[in-house]
Parts: C-alpha cells; structure tokens; sequence
C-alpha cells in the first residue's frame, strides 16, 4: 500500500506540474511576450521568490516547471488548437452565424486574411476570431474565397448556415459577378453583404460636399506622397 500510495503522489505531483507549465504558457501568450521568457525571466522570479519566502526546500519543487522555449511553444499550439476546437463546435450548434473578413499586411509584406465568426451561443451572441491564414500570392477575392472554402470544407461548416457577410469596400470584396461576397452567396443564397463599420470612413468619404471633399484629396495625396517609401516617410 505504501509503494501504492508513493505512486499515486508522484503522479498527481506530475500532473500539478504539468497544468502549472500550461497555465504559465497561456499566460505567455495572452501578454503576446517572447516564448522563452519563461525560461529567462518567470522562472528565475519563481525560483528567487520561493525561496526567500517558503525555504529553499520547498522552491525545488517548482525547479520542476518546464518553462523552456521548445516545451512553452507547443503548448501554446495545443492551447490555441484547443480554443479552435471549442469556436468550431459551438458552430455547429448554433443554427446560423455571420462572418467578417478582412485583409492586412503585416511588417514582413505579406498578406494575411482575419476572419471573424458571429454565432447563437448558450446564452448569447458571441464573437470569436475563426482563423488567420496567409495569402501568399495574390489577394483577389478568388483567393480569399478558397481560403474561406477550405477551411469550411476541413472543418465541416454548414454553407447554408451563413447569414451574414461583412467586409470593406474594396472591389475584390463586392464586385458583383467576381467578388467575393458574390462567390459566398453562390453557396449560400440566404446571406447578406454589409459594409463593415471599421471602415465608414470610406462610406462617408463617397457622399462628401466638394468643397469638404478636394481638401480631403489634397490631404489624401499628401499622405500618399510621405508614406511611399520608408525615405519619405522618415
């Protein structure tokens, strides 16, 4: 009984340290700092804190935590998968849901497409970013569609529960026949195209009075002609 019981301790006293290295690893990611700072700084805090307040014996127990960049990385992958995992299936609870798409260019030049869900959760709306995936070619809005068709498809989202599209403005996003917008309601006659709201300034821009609106040109080419290259722009 008492190898029994030792056994039993050293696995619940693993597992407690396991969860303590997930929790530490989500808290890393939630504050967007480098993976290895577990290893550099939270630990040795740790470590230092423990043993001025509870002894030096009791802060070898948290010498346990792994807090290594190549073990804080894939946990974050598993925490990120999981929380996927759980948005993707309250889709498929929910009897319908709307999606906003956007497209960015982050420092390095390439494109990346955010796509956001709306769905009827137990008790509410609720939000969620559905996924991110880079555009490496081009960003016509036959691009942006396979992206959104083939998560979808990987994930077995129902087409026709879409109700709702919400993008900018640009032409590759609601052109009538090519546009993206076009494409998702091919699969899903039911759903709407709205203009999204981060981007009003380019619906109030179009019904502007002239006098308001060739100074708004003016200011528009300036920008344009500063922000060109990085030598301008410094």
């Amino acid at each position: 009984m008492k190898i029994v019981g030792e056994k039993s301790f050293r696995q619940s006293s693993s597992a407690e340290v396991v969860e303590a290295s997930y929790e530490i690893a989500n808290m890393i990611a939630r504050a967007k700092k480098p993976h290895n700072i577990g290893e550099t700084l939270i630990k040795p805090c740790m470590l230092k804190a423990a043993s001025l307040l509870l002894g030096e014996k009791n802060s070898k127990k948290l010498a346990n935590i792994s807090l290594s960049d190549s073990t804080i990385k894939p946990r974050i992958d598993e925490l990120a998968k999981n929380i996927e995992l759980q948005v993707i299936e309250k889709i498929h609870s929910s009897p319908c849901f709307a999606i906003q798409c956007d497209e960015t260019t982050d420092l390095t030049q390439l494109s990346q497409l955010m796509v956001y869900v709306r769905f009827i959760g137990s008790t509410s709306i609720e939000e969620e970013m559905l996924f991110c995936k880079p555009l490496e070619t081009t960003t016509k809005a036959e691009d942006v569609f396979e992206a959104v068709a083939a998560y979808f498809d990987s994930n077995a989202i129902k087409w026709e529960n879409i109700v709702g599209i919400c993008t900018d403005g640009a032409p590759a996003m609601l052109g009538s026949r090519s546009g993206f917008v076009s494409r998702m309601k091919q699969r899903s006659p039911i759903a709407i195209g709205t203009h999204c709201v981060i981007h009003r300034e380019a619906l109030a821009s179009r019904t502007l009075p002239p006098a308001l609106d060739d100074k708004l040109a003016v200011v528009i080419r300036i920008v344009n002609f500063v922000k060109a290259t990085p030598v301008k722009s410094r």
